[in-house]
């Protein structure tokens, strides 16, 4: 049967419908100074939509979950996707900063609802053994983003213009609802329980810290992962030609990360896996706080770069994988109280 092997088609295109999310979110670190010159205005004031992006993102994405478990899944998946393209053109086509906002805002309304709509595919596109592999390798597209999406769309950027980054992006979305169509299920699995409801996992002190370890190193992470490209330049003084190549060194890390990740969520049950991540969260809050000289010590911020990545990557995939795989779990709990 097809969906006993892991890499067919169905999970490929999920896959590749991350990747497409996590280069249209990350598209901004490489492209930064770009949009700053070209629309007039600060790298701060345009690393600033990395934030609004967040502030969007967080609160839309529980929400916009829960929501659309109560229509029909393919359909739902085609109307966001669709929205997302919207979002995209409009920042190719932005002739200010007011309109590339708009666009940035219409993304960050979709982008958390379309990961969990293709989590929700799991089931039906791979068996229970690949099932940790299933949602490690979707929240890995992001990081595949970092290693050549983000590389190649700087790259675009520095050849034809920023605009062009944009549109690269626009072209390989059309690309990937072609193939959504082509090999997605379109069966549905109706919500069992009522919005609200659905809510109640928020009042487990489990999940109140997962949710709490993720929001820090997250927040740690990519408030330094926004202005990469600036830092590099500015800070670790790397020649403009080889910012794509540190580009490529951060991101490949994330990946190796955010797979190993998968794999320590492997390691026991419920919410055991959040268990070995307690070094790597402390070794992480080191590194951040190391990077105080870097102005000073320009060798250590090249150094820490790499390791960062790993380490901010494998605990954000292992709560992840270790929550998400295990909601069944969590649902019977409540179910019993």
């Amino acid at each position: 049967m097809a969906k006993e092997r892991f890499f067919n088609l169905p999970v490929l295109i999920l896959i590749a419908s991350s990747f497409m999310l996590g280069m249209s979110e990350f598209i901004m670190v490489g492209i930064l100074p770009d949009i700053a010159v070209g629309l007039k205005v600060s790298e701060v004031t345009v690393g600033n939509l990395v934030s609004l992006f967040a502030f969007v993102y967080a609160p839309v994405t529980p929400l916009g979950s829960s929501l659309s478990a109560r229509f029909p899944r393919f359909a739902t998946h085609m109307t966001l996707i669709g929205v997302f393209l919207a979002g995209n053109l409009l920042c190719a086509f932005a002739p200010n900063y007011a309109v590339l906002m708009a666009g940035r805002i219409l993304i960050a309304l979709v982008s958390g609802t379309l990961v969990a709509i293709a989590m929700t595919y799991a089931p039906d596109v791979t068996t229970d053994t690949f099932r940790t592999k299933f949602i490690a390798w979707v929240f890995s597209g992001f990081s595949i983003a970092s290693v050549v999406g983000v590389p190649v769309g700087t790259w675009v950027a520095n050849a034809f213009g920023w605009r062009w980054a944009f549109h690269l992006v626009n072209a390989l979305t059309v690309v990937l609802i072609i193939g959504m169509v082509a090999v997605l299920p379109r069966n549905s699995h109706a919500a069992k329980i009522g919005f609200l409801s659905q809510f109640r996992l928020f009042f487990d002190r489990r999940i109140q810290l997962g949710v709490l370890d993720v929001v820090c190193g997250a927040a740690a992470s990519y408030v330094f992962y926004t202005y990469l490209t600036p830092i590099m330049r500015d800070e670790v003084h790397v020649p403009e030609q080889y910012l794509s190549v540190g580009l490529v060194i951060f991101g490949a890390a994330c990946l190796w990360s955010n797979l190993y990740g998968g794999k320590l969520a492997d390691r026991g049950r419920g919410v055991e896996p959040l268990t070995h991540i307690r070094p790597i969260y402390c070794a992480h809050a080191v590194l951040m706080a190391s990077l105080i000289v870097a102005h000073w010590v320009a060798v250590l911020a090249a150094a820490v770069r790499t390791p960062l990545a790993v380490f901010a990557g494998v605990m954000v995939a292992s709560l992840f994988a270790g929550l998400l795989i295990r909601e069944s779990q969590l649902f019977r709990f409540f179910k019993k109280r």
